[in-house]
């Protein structure tokens, strides 16, 4: 019987080895990974060791990832943003889907409930799939108004066109009334984002909780750790 070493929770499983191949737990957590459009290096949990300037940053994160159910429950907005590249803002945003999957596993049955988009990316891939459309895209971009959470890392990365200003504005006003939680990673600070977007897409990209990372870059100094059950900064 196969042995799931990737599985997220192998080092706090209860089971025997090998692994049950009708575990719940780990088939549903790898669907909801599957179509999270999370990148699969970032599967396992990324230590980060704040520098001194990223402390009280660090703890108001761990804060909204210690109390993510409720977050999301309630449609909150969060803001990460930093003049650095490389410190931090992608895998805190990764690390509060993660521990959304890990909190409502067992209620979710094989749902999507948490996406991870690149806006850039997202954005050209946008323009080609209007000659080259595929089924794959267009689940993808489907599930930006229905799931619970959606992370937009790197937005406002460069100005925006009128199309891709459309084309983020239908998904993020759907969300907005219906009350979905989103998280934005950006190298821009909120008074600076409207440059970018736009003032109607500003207002709702830093409209929520803000958070400034200072720290230098940290790609070369993080470590990783592949259960949830070690979800610490």
């Amino acid at each position: 019987m196969e042995r799931f070493e990737n599985c997220l929770y192998r080092e706090v499983c209860v089971y025997e080895e090998p692994c049950r191949n009708a575990c719940v737990r780990y088939s549903v957590t790898k669907y909801m990974l599957e179509h999270s459009n999370i990148p699969k290096s970032k599967w396992g949990i990324h230590k980060l060791v704040p520098d001194e300037c990223d402390v009280k940053a660090f703890e108001n994160l761990a804060y909204i990832r210690d109390n993510i159910v409720e977050f999301t429950d309630n449609g909150h907005s969060l803001y990460i943003y930093s003049d650095t590249c490389g410190n931090g803002k992608t895998t805190w945003a990764t690390k509060l889907v993660l521990q959304y999957f890990n909190e409502v596993w067992e209620h979710t049955g094989y749902n999507a409930r948490g996406v991870f988009i690149n806006v850039p990316t997202f954005l050209y891939q946008c323009k080609s799939n209007i000659s080259r459309p595929t089924a794959e895209f267009e689940e993808l971009r489907d599930s930006l108004f229905k799931v619970d959470l959606v992370v937009w890392d790197d937005i406002a990365a460069a100005k925006i066109s009128d199309y891709d200003f459309s084309t983020i504005l239908s998904i993020l006003d759907s969300r907005v009334y219906k009350q979905k939680a989103n998280i934005y990673t950006s190298n821009i600070s909120p008074q600076n984002i409207e440059n970018y977007v736009g003032a109607k897409l500003a207002s709702r990209i830093a409209k929520g909780i803000t958070i400034q990372l200072r720290g230098g870059d940290k790609r070369n100094g993080s470590t990783a750790s592949s259960h949830f059950e070690n979800l610490s900064v």
